[in-house]
């Protein structure tokens, strides 16, 4: 897979960086990570994104950007050498467990299997999946510990540098933001919207913090406008449905592609290829509405960037008709 840097919103240099170290250059060519290449960035809502021809990415872009602001905060924050490696190989592997359809799947699988992605990667970095253990050798090849690596991914390090991955702005989700934001047309989109170099560098430059407000509201907005919109809460409600109702389902799947998933369950394909805005039935869908919000009195980043998450519903809307299932 060839690597459009500006499409695929990576920056170059810092990419380049990392194939030119052997240890991240090994993770990256496995074909554990590969597999990434076929599971989308935001799973089922994605397939009403391509109906469109809008642009869509996968797990596998969102990781190796995630793994540039690795090393961006590497540098940004003079670690060491040690310090760094286990930064960027935490943020190699922080989705390697992700299912085929991504979050979208998740939750149905969790509750018939008890198996997540965070508890997927844990496996795969032991060598204890499905998978294999190529990426359990690669990290034992390297001198890697995986239990101080697993505890970076599961915020029990006591390393500080483990906010990079887990604080309330973190590079992970610095990534993702900007992805999905790139979803919403030129239009709909933030003229003056940061980048995400822009974020990590404020996280060490207190002069820059209306550069992490700016972020904040950014990431309130990505959830208003796309993960929270009726018609792609439907979509991941359609997606989890089917896992709840299919008798062939198994737990292994959670590790497979998603053209390997797709093969399998075309049904549910046909399902998410035919949503459309109109014919979403009459029925309450329950999601978990997600609100940013700045406390300006608080310096503090752990307390000035405050999340709330309640459960809410759209209402029954007896314009549409039109079942799906």
């Amino acid at each position: 897979m060839k690597i459009d840097t500006k499409k695929d919103l990576i920056d170059e240099e810092l990419l380049n960086n990392l194939f030119s170290e052997d240890l991240y250059k090994e993770i990256i060519e496995s074909r554990t990570f590969c597999r990434l290449k076929k599971i989308h960035f935001l799973g089922a809502i994605d397939y009403l994104y391509k109906q469109n021809n809008r642009k869509t990415y996968t797990r596998y872009t969102h990781t190796l950007s995630v793994a540039t602001l690795a090393l961006k905060y590497a540098q940004l924050g003079k670690l060491t050498v040690s310090a760094e490696r286990y930064l960027v190989c935490a943020a190699l592997l922080h989705d390697i467990g992700h299912a085929p359809l991504s979050h979208s799947m998740e939750p149905s699988f969790k509750k018939l299997f008890n198996i997540s992605h965070h508890i997927a990667s844990n496996k795969i970095i032991r060598g204890t999946s499905p998978l294999g253990d190529e990426i359990a050798v690669i990290l034992r090849k390297y001198k890697i510990n995986f239990d101080k690596l697993i505890n970076l991914l599961d915020n029990k390090s006591q390393k500080k540098y483990t906010s990079a991955l887990n604080g309330p702005i973190n590079i992970d989700t610095i990534d993702g933001i900007f992805r999905a934001h790139s979803y919403l047309s030129e239009a709909e989109q933030y003229k003056h919207a940061p980048k995400p170099m822009d974020v990590v560098e404020a996280l060490f430059d207190t002069k820059k913090d209306y550069i992490l407000d700016n972020f904040w509201g950014l990431k309130n907005r990505v959830y208003e406008d796309i993960i929270n919109k009726k018609i792609n809460v439907y979509a991941d409600k359609v997606t989890q449905q089917y896992i709840l109702d299919s008798r062939h389902v198994i737990a292994d799947e959670f590790y497979w592609s998603e053209a390997e998933f797709k093969e399998k369950h075309s049904l549910l394909f046909t399902q998410l290829n035919g949503i459309k805005e109109k014919n979403i039935p009459e029925e309450e869908l329950k999601y978990n509405k997600r609100l940013y919000t700045i406390d300006r009195n608080n310096s503090e980043i752990e307390k000035k960037y405050i999340h709330k998450k309640t459960p809410n519903y759209f209402p029954l809307n007896r314009q549409f008709q039109n079942l799906l299932f």
